[in-house]
């Protein structure tokens, strides 16, 4: 290669961020759109295609078309004769998170990886290029492109093709099964390489996880307790086969440690008063889940991803709020009431969903990612959970249990969820008066058969409706990618303290996941989007003789706490509680005796420009709150001061606090999330003339 662009791209790694590193370089940064276009084909056939990729993205509509579409098929040459599989690899990670792009280059991209995938599975080219090409075409499939290529392509593997080619290829074969529609015969394919003694044993592992993944599937689609039941019992003999035959699969340990677990809640919920092989079953199992757990996070946070197959961050919270249900359910065995598997289930579910998602370009929102998640209908899970976190709120909820009606849809919560949990399910009817204009109560209560009187209190009723949201909301995949990485990103930083350990860390990772949820929720919500739970996002109102009434910082913590009481375990969530550090806590989770996290709410109504301001004024007091406990805590504080000219981005709003007292004290590490309330509408903000760059 002639010296210019080699030496233009030395000189701008050199100079370049980390953030420009991240995004690539520009045609100007290689030394303009001419010196490209003059060794397009040189760059496009050796390791700088991924670079030469980056630069058309940049510069595409700047250049004269002539020249665009010459590098374009420098480039599209370059795809379909790559210098190697990991320049492969690299390049399509460009193309695929760059729908422009891939646009540009067109349909023949789709064409020249299915025919280079195919001359690597016949050995007609290089074997290892096999896993980048599928993937590629997996990736641009799940963007919103057609799966018809790819799917032909896996559905002729046979187990016989060279080794290298089928290197990892089960897990591609799995998540195309999930994403896309009538891929049974895919299953065919899996059994086909698990039982190829020619293969590598890691291969053939992978194809005999992802066939006990689909069991676990099939049991999460199940629309009674009795299905549900059999394919987990025949996923869990997958992966305990898979886990004593190799001893590095971790994911098959951990799965096979949640299925235990919930079949254990089941056994148990069907005979609570007999022996107690399901209770030590489920001691045994939440046990190995807790350390399985951990390990498999720092095992995996060690190894080389793909980045774009999972959401790997909301899948460790996943897991971990399944072993935060299990733990906490041994101090309550005891109860009769809590002898269900729908939140184990439910959990379950969540699990799979974040660890078979995929990250893609939004295309409605240039710049965003999207998560995709498989279409699991899941009937009998969702309904399951729903109704018994609905009939513990109904049970142990101030809000619900002192009102007069309390009883009664105690009573018709129960019987619909005995009604589901059967072999057969009950037939569908209309629902009555009482649910006219509640859907999501509606679409549970299916039946005629519900016990609910039409004279009900309706604002009960409207209450209970609003939790049923929140619940659907706190089970569902946001889709946002950002949020996963968000995630990721304060994870990182917790992970080193050296108090991260199980189980506290488990314990606090869901927690700090729904904390980030609330706000990214609550920023972008109207004030009316919950009723009067988060009026306090708007302005002030005023009471009946005209005068102004303004939010304070109870409203935030009503909001907030109603908001993560649901999604744990009841009775672990309390507020304003005495005897904390000498004071009064504002919301206090503790899973388990010993292990005990705050979140301290403040009210600011004075500007803040920078978190030192926010550190300076609220660290103290929710630092001391740690003094008994795990080095971990939450402070939100709702910004009520002047937004007539708009508010920080959520990002530069949410941060981590390190805090040591002393030399020889554990740093104590506290997630701060600022909430702007008491904002204006859109539509009314206007730039303030004196206003700086930095001035909010």
């Amino acid at each position: 290669m002639a010296p210019s662009v080699d030496r233009a791209l030395q000189e701008w790694a050199g100079r370049a961020s980390e953030e420009e590193l991240d995004v690539g370089p520009r045609l100007e940064d290689l030394g303009g759109a001419d010196a490209v276009a003059a060794e397009a084909d040189t760059l496009a056939a050796g390791p700088q295609l991924p670079y030469l990729l980056s630069a058309l993205t940049h510069g595409l509509d700047t250049i004269p078309a002539g020249q665009a579409a010459a590098l374009l098929a420098a480039a599209a040459q370059g795809l379909r004769q790559p210098h190697s599989a990991w320049v492969l690899a690299d390049a399509l990670d460009v193309v695929c998170t760059q729908p422009e792009l891939a646009a540009r280059l067109g349909n023949r991209i789709v064409r020249d990886l299915a025919t280079l995938a195919e001359d690597a599975l016949t050995g007609d080219c290089d074997a290892a290029l096999a896993h980048p090409a599928i993937a590629g075409l997996l990736r641009l499939a799940v963007a919103g492109g057609s799966p018809h290529r790819l799917l032909a392509l896996l559905t002729e593997i046979t187990g016989t093709e060279p080794a290298d080619a089928l290197e990892r290829l089960p897990i591609l074969i799995g998540i195309a099964r999930d994403h896309f529609a009538d891929t049974d015969h895919l299953l065919d394919v899996l059994a086909a390489l698990e039982n190829q003694p020619a293969l590598a044993p890691a291969t053939r592992a992978d194809a005999s996880f992802e066939l006990a993944l689909a069991d676990e599937r099939t049991a999460l689609e199940a629309a009674d307790r009795t299905t549900a039941d059999e394919q987990l019992r025949r996923a869990l003999m997958r992966f305990t086969e898979l886990d004593r035959t190799h001893e590095a699969r971790l994911d098959a340990r951990a799965h096979a440690a949640a299925i235990e677990a919930v079949l254990a809640f089941a056994d148990l919920e069907q005979n609570p008063t007999g022996d107690n092989s399901a209770r030590q079953r489920l001691t045994d199992a939440a046990i190995q889940l807790d350390t399985t757990t951990a390990h498999l996070a720092a095992w995996t946070g060690r190894m080389h991803q793909l980045d774009w197959l999972s959401a790997r961050s909301l899948t460790q919270s996943a897991w971990s709020k399944l072993v935060t249900t299990l733990n906490a359910a041994q101090t309550h065995l005891d109860q009769p009431s809590w002898y269900t598997p729908a939140d184990a289930l439910n959990d379950l579910l969540q699990i799979y969903l974040a660890s078979r998602s995929i990250h893609t370009p939004n295309n409605g929102s240039p710049g965003l990612t999207a998560l995709i998640s498989p279409a699991i209908e899941a009937p009998f899970v969702r309904s399951q959970g729903l109704l018994h976190q609905l009939e513990q709120a109904l049970a142990h909820d101030p809000q619900f249990t002192d009102h007069p009606d309390a009883k009664t849809l105690y009573d018709a919560v129960r019987q619909r969820r005995r009604q589901t949990g059967s072999q057969t399910p009950p037939q569908e009817a209309v629902p009555g008066k009482a649910l006219e204009g509640r859907p999501a109560l509606a679409a549970l209560f299916q039946s005629d058969a519900t016990g609910l009187r039409d004279d009900l209190d309706p604002h009960h009723l409207d209450r209970l409706e609003q939790l049923a949201h929140q619940l659907t909301k706190g089970y569902t995949p946001t889709g946002n990618a950002r949020v996963d990485t968000h995630l990721e990103t304060l994870l990182d930083t917790l992970k080193t303290s050296p108090a991260w350990k199980p189980s506290d860390s488990h314990y606090f990772t869901p927690l700090l996941e729904h904390f980030l949820r609330f706000l990214y929720d609550r920023f972008d919500a109207q004030a009316n989007l919950y009723g009067e739970r988060i009026a306090y996002l708007g302005p002030a109102r005023k009471d009946a003789d005209g005068t102004l009434v303004p939010w304070n910082e109870k409203n935030l913590q009503d909001d907030f706490h109603q908001h993560i009481s649901p999604l744990f375990p009841p009775g672990t969530v309390e507020r304003e509680k005495w005897d904390v550090a000498s004071g009064r806590a504002d919301v206090i989770y503790t899973p388990e005796p010993g292990s005990r996290f705050v979140a301290e709410i403040k009210w600011r109504t004075a500007q803040w420009k920078t978190q030192h301001i926010v550190e300076r004024d609220y660290l103290a007091q929710a630092a001391n709150y740690t003094a008994t406990g795990p080095p971990f805590a939450l402070l939100l504080v709702g910004d009520a001061s002047d937004h007539t000219a708009g508010y920080r981005d959520i990002e530069d709003s949410i941060w981590i606090i390190r805090h040591a007292r002393s030399a020889t004290e554990i740093p104590r590490l506290i997630v701060a999330g600022v909430l702007p309330t008491t904002r204006p509408t859109p539509h009314s903000l206007r730039l303030r003339r004196s206003a700086g760059p930095a001035s909010r």
